[in-house]
């Protein structure tokens, strides 16, 4: 609950800010029809990885003004903080929206990183198995990336980053770390969603950015039954070891304009899309919020809603199940 008491810990996050036509219907299938084929798939679960990646672990953002987006997360989508982070000195770092058991929705405190653009995005997150294992995978295969290391939470941590230059953290979760120390907490019926289900990403580059995450970390691709992802542009790569998934959405970046924002939209699951849509419109008329979208259907045949969050992220409620 908002009012009760949080644990604090301070913690230091990694964070790397980032022009933008959307291509053109026949550049989009070029480079469609070019990532398919550019190379033979490396990764095969034969070979010898020593590793799981289990989830999409968390979405992480910087914020304008933190209390309007608790507001917005905890009051309007009905999620509790288990535990806040500061800084050395003190100071409101970040915000922990749980979302699960072993997700979350991270809301960092610093309007200065965002971008011109309204670029928000701090990373994406991971959840491994075995971190220092996904490291000597990455030197097996010549892919930089830092050490592991246990962060101030107690988790153990990797960085990398993909072709395109999105930055995202790989979680080891340790029983000492907050989220685990946290089980069983922090989970209301408020909830309107149990599941962070997927994550959208730009991508400048997507022939390389499709061989880094299917070739060389393993993720599934399943739009080729799809026509409607194929229609809208969207790369769908479910994450290696789970039903997560990331859906890489191609784009023009000219020399001197901004570049797209780069996770400009995240979806959570929800059983049914008509009762989260009037569970939603009336806590908007209590607090003064926007309503949720009219249901439509999405590029997938499901049915959906969504909402912007106070820094322009939209936030998809998409209903489980086959399409509709």
């Amino acid at each position: 609950m908002r009012g009760a008491t949080k644990s604090k810990v301070n913690f230091n996050s990694c964070s790397t800010p980032t022009e933008t036509t959307i291509l053109s219907p026949m550049i989009r299938i070029f480079l469609l029809l070019l990532a398919a084929v550019v190379s033979q798939p490396l990764f095969a679960a034969d070979s010898g990885r020593k590793f799981q990646l289990t989830a999409l672990y968390h979405v992480g953002y910087w914020v304008h003004d933190v209390e309007k987006s608790r507001n917005f997360y905890h009051d309007f989508l009905g999620f509790d903080e288990p535990y806040v982070l500061n800084r050395p000195d003190g100071s409101l770092q970040m915000v922990i929206m749980k979302v699960n058991e072993r997700q979350v929705i991270l809301l960092f405190n610093d309007p200065k990183m965002i971008l011109p653009n309204g670029d928000n995005l701090d990373h994406l997150g991971l959840e491994v198995s075995n971190n220092e294992a996904l490291r000597e995978y990455f030197l097996s295969r010549g892919i930089e990336t830092g050490t592991v290391h246990r962060a101030r939470v107690g988790d153990l941590l990797l960085g990398a980053k993909d072709p395109d230059g999105n930055v995202y953290e790989v979680t080891q979760l340790e029983a000492q770390g907050q989220l685990m120390k946290h089980q069983g907490m922090s989970l209301p019926a408020t909830r309107i969603s149990e599941r962070l289900r997927s994550a959208s990403l730009m991508v400048a580059n997507l022939p390389a950015t499709l061989h880094y995450y299917r070739d060389i970390l393993g993720f599934k691709q399943i739009d080729a039954d799809n026509p409607g992802l194929a229609a809208a542009h969207i790369v769908r790569l479910q994450v290696t070891d789970s039903t997560d998934y990331l859906d890489l959405v191609s784009y023009t970046h000219k020399p001197g304009t901004d570049a797209a924002r780069r996770a400009p939209e995240y979806s959570l699951e929800v059983p049914d899309v008509a009762k989260a849509l009037a569970t939603l419109t009336a806590r908007a008329k209590t607090l003064s919020l926007t309503p949720p979208s009219p249901i439509a259907i999405s590029a997938d045949g499901k049915r959906q809603i969504s909402m912007i969050d106070p820094d322009g992220v939209r936030v998809v409620l998409k209903e489980a199940g086959l399409p509709k």
